[in-house]
């Protein structure tokens, strides 16, 4: 479980230091032509409570539902640099071949049909008798490039898929946008990701990270 988790953080960019530096193993977002903003939202689910209701000495269920559910957002000069960061990533980090949870998995390409080009793929494990999904989906449209990933079990992940990332590209936002004292985000880029209220996301964790430009370190008092 938490391996399925980090990995799709890792393909997210992650919250944590440094993360910005770890969208993949190879493209960064410097190599990426154009490239004006790009944050990611990860929402998962809160696995310490999950282990702190558990019974001692018992080792805890699989959950069911969405387990992670999670956007960057790449802002370009033009929808000409957005589809040629598109096939690049795709290309480049073998999203076909992350698709699955770490384990045997099944993955396939899928047509989600979204925004103006798209390229999405979905790994199926059983996981101690569950079957589970993991969903990742790439796609471009105007000049935003959203790179999505989904899991979960006993849930449509495909269709989770299509609804998170049609609000996405819906949705208004252009920019920086900034952090708040609560922890929060706003503004900018931010604006394109569900209220906090959404039944899609209200039941999960969100962890917010700038990846471009990166943000000054803020120096210790």
């Amino acid at each position: 479980m938490l391996a399925l988790l980090w990995l799709a953080l890792s393909l997210l960019g992650g919250p944590g230091a440094g993360a910005q530096d770890d969208m993949t193993d190879e493209v960064q977002p410097e190599d990426l032509e154009g490239l004006q903003h790009a944050v990611v939202r990860a929402y998962s689910l809160d696995y310490s409570a999950l282990f702190a209701e558990a019974t001692p000495g018992v080792e805890p269920a699989l959950p069911t539902g969405v387990y992670l559910l999670g956007a960057t957002i790449l802002e370009f000069e033009s929808s000409d640099n957005a589809e040629a960061a598109l096939t690049q990533l795709d290309e480049e980090t073998n999203a076909g071949g992350d698709a699955g949870m770490g384990g045997e998995s099944e993955v396939s390409e899928i047509d989600l049909d979204l925004g103006d080009a798209s390229r999405a793929y979905s790994g199926v494990e059983d996981l101690e008798g569950q079957q589970a999904e993991s969903v990742i989906a790439l796609v471009q449209d105007d000049a935003y490039l959203y790179f999505v990933v989904a899991a979960g079990s006993e849930a449509d992940i495909q269709a989770l898929t299509v609804d998170f990332t049609t609000g996405l590209i819906e949705r208004e936002g252009s920019g920086e946008g900034q952090f708040n004292e609560d922890g929060t985000s706003t503004g900018g880029l931010w604006d394109k990701y569900p209220a906090a209220d959404d039944s899609l996301v209200a039941d999960l964790l969100p962890f917010d990270q700038v990846l471009f430009p990166v943000p000054e370190a803020t120096p210790e008092p």
